[in-house]
């Protein structure tokens, strides 16, 4: 009898867990489940109710991927998608402090600036330049072992306004989270090593550039939108992948082979291995059952909600710099909005004639407000914080609104060593019970093709272990 393994949810991370599973071991019973209707989770790609835009396929979602990272390059390669894969044309971005638009230091590492001569005029004082100047040794030794929240640790190189009006606005709008209470482990593994290293942090991050290219693609994504890699995985799975079918339950069957049973709503269906490929505190409500400290620890990893509207105005009422991709917004200037991308100027093939693009986010961990109002008032106050920002007032050719709730979870300190206490937790309790998806490394695409692929290889050895 074949190994039957069931994936729970039909986002990134569960179409890569049901692809590998099926490319890698096609001797075993692979299904995948999806409860809404769509596959992709908040991968999305859609038309604009524009006329002059009806035919440009643009995300809704996250528009790109890092390329430093192999997860999720190497898997467009492997589907075939390599030829269809574009990069960012406009490379430079700004962001909103003190009621004006400035050019953030390039280069940089995660908001870090590397050379004090191209910070802009106003944007630090004389002490963090000189702060800047130097190559940030630590004010006090971190220790070589233990995680640190990215806050401590850029504070402590490079001081509080360096931290607070270049790094959060950065780190903190990845995944609308608080850069103070973020694990720089998991956040920003980079800017530790550097900070750990005996001659400094500054020093260490422009050795490390110092041996890249800087006219070499950072991001990457398909032309017709990141939906197109959705699809790819889509297609290769075939009927293993059903949409409409939630998981309401699961339970360890008896008898003998004692299999998983996973309830849904058309009936129960068994599985040697389940890969839960879902937001924490929707695997919280199926571990909770069978254990009750690791649903526990599950539920007790928070979310912030974020909401995305992709706004064109005609070009005569609004024209944007070609070399910018976007602005973040620092957290204090008083703004709804968290940042605002470019879309024409970032990818050229949006770059339309008639059109301006804009895709403009809000919601951060402590700002619910996107969530709290109706969508008629969080595009008018959208709108508000572009007229500020950007001058534009008259009415858009079209409005596109998509609300993420509870999307992007939050990696305090020590979450690595949360994540090893599930993993053993759900290996003596519920062996054959994997936990997958953006909670174990990070919300970035790669970080959850690499959950996926790394939750396969674990099924598929418990697999092989079984048939032994």
């Amino acid at each position: 009898m074949s190994h039957r393994l069931l994936v729970v949810g039909g986002g990134i991370t569960g179409l890569t867990a049901g692809y590998r599973l099926t490319v890698d071991n096609p001797e075993l019973d692979v299904t995948v489940l999806e409860a809404s209707p769509r596959a992709g989770g908040y991968l999305q790609t859609g038309l604009l109710d524009d006329p002059v835009l009806d035919d440009l396929p643009i995300d809704a979602g996250a528009d790109a991927f890092l390329v430093r990272v192999p997860w999720a390059r190497d898997l467009c390669h492997e589907l075939g998608l390599a030829d269809e894969l574009v990069s960012p044309s406009a490379r430079q971005a700004s962001l909103w402090l003190d009621g004006t638009l400035r050019p953030l230091p390039t280069p940089n590492v995660l908001g870090v600036p590397l050379d004090p001569a191209t910070v802009a005029d106003g944007l630090l004082e004389p002490e963090d330049l000189r702060l800047v100047a130097g190559d940030g040794v630590p004010a006090m030794a971190l220790d070589p072992d233990a995680d640190a929240s990215v806050g401590s640790v850029v504070r402590a190189c490079l001081g509080d306004q360096v931290f607070e009006r270049l790094v959060d606005p950065l780190l903190g709008g990845v995944n609308a989270g608080r850069a103070d209470d973020l694990s720089c482990e998991v956040m920003a593994p980079q800017l530790l090593g550097a900070a750990r290293s005996p001659d400094g942090m500054l020093a260490s991050l422009r050795r490390a550039v110092s041996g890249t290219d800087p006219t070499s693609p950072v991001f990457h994504s398909p032309q017709d939108g990141m939906e197109r890699l959705v699809d790819a995985l889509v297609s290769m799975l075939g009927d293993r992948f059903q949409t409409g079918v939630p998981v309401t339950g699961l339970s360890r069957g008896d008898g003998p082979e004692a299999r998983w049973l996973v309830s849904t709503p058309t009936g129960t269906r068994t599985a040697d291995s389940v890969i839960l490929a879902v937001p924490a505190h929707v695997a919280a409500d199926l571990v909770s059952p069978i254990d009750a400290d690791a649903g526990t620890l599950l539920a007790g990893w928070q979310h912030a909600s974020v909401a995305l509207a992709t706004i064109a105005y005609d070009r005569a009422d609004l024209e944007v710099d070609p070399t910018q991709s976007g602005f973040l917004v620092g957290r204090r200037e008083g703004l709804l909005m968290t940042a605002c991308s470019f879309a024409g100027s970032k990818w050229a093939h949006l770059d339309h004639p008639e059109r301006a693009i804009l895709r403009v986010s809000c919601g951060r961990i402590d700002d619910t407000r996107p969530s709290e109002f109706s969508d008629k008032t969080l595009i008018e106050s959208l709108r508000a914080d572009l007229a500020t920002t950007l001058g534009v007032e008259a009415p858009p050719t079209a409005v596109r609104l998509g609300r993420f709730p509870d999307s992007l979870v939050q990696f305090p300190v020590d979450h690595s060593n949360r994540i090893d206490q599930l993993d053993a937790l759900l290996a003596d309790s519920a062996p054959g019970v994997l936990v997958a998806g953006s909670v174990r490394t990070g919300v970035g695409i790669p970080a959850c093709i690499q959950s996926g692929t790394e939750a396969a290889r674990q099924a598929s050895e418990l697999a092989a272990g079984l048939a032994n």
